[in-house]
């Protein structure tokens, strides 16, 4: 994807993450029961039908790869293991 992006173009990508320190467990536990809550009151069911599969990566695998890749990259963390990455491909220089 780094090569196919036009300069000026932006990358996005959602993704899963497993948890693998104590801090990434915590975070997971503080979050469970607001995840609750919110899949009862929207009355969510698991996703029928779909193909899943656990997350391969950690974290901080994600991010230490999104960084080496994508310099600049800006990572973020979601509830329910999902983190994003964006990432805006610069313009060469032009020089005259």
């Amino acid at each position: 994807m780094h090569d196919l992006l036009r300069p000026g173009g932006t990358l996005v990508v959602v993704g899963l993450a497993r948890e693998a320190s104590l801090t990434e467990w915590a975070a997971l536990i503080a979050a469970a029961p607001i995840v609750r809550i919110t899949k009862v009151l929207r009355r969510a069911r698991g996703p029928q039908g779909m193909p899943v599969a656990d997350p391969q990566m950690s974290y901080g695998q994600v991010r230490a790869a999104a960084r080496q890749l994508l310099p600049g990259v800006r990572y973020r963390r979601h509830v329910l293991r999902r983190y994003s990455l964006t990432w805006k491909k610069t313009r060469p220089l032009i020089r005259h």
